[in-house]
């Protein structure tokens, strides 16, 4: 019985361990489809001037309202629908949110 538990504790933390790292890959991609695609107008590390919006500024729950703004422009922002991949999308946002004050 003891053994099943502790089995069981050790195959939940290799899992979180495992989903840990994957989101460190997942930003660390993005931050590489950041500097190509945003870093222009965002600031470098995502430090904005002021002028543009500070995307470490949103929230968890914004994920909608991120990717409405990047696949279809606002404002000055050009819409990246076609240019950035739904997976690059997705790594923008890990990074994003691994940068979040």
């Amino acid at each position: 019985m003891h053994n099943g538990i502790l089995a069981s504790l050790v195959a939940g933390a290799l899992v979180a361990a495992s989903a840990h790292a994957f989101a460190q890959d997942q930003a660390a991609i993005g931050e590489e489809v950041y500097e190509q695609h945003c870093q222009s107008c965002h600031g470098e590390k995502l430090r904005s001037a002021g002028a543009i919006p500070d995307l470490r500024e949103l929230g968890e729950n914004d994920r909608a309202k991120f990717d409405t703004m990047v696949m279809e422009g606002r404002g000055q922002m050009p819409a990246w629908q076609g240019i950035v991949s739904p997976q690059e999308l997705d790594q923008l946002w890990a990074y994003v949110r691994s940068r979040a004050r």
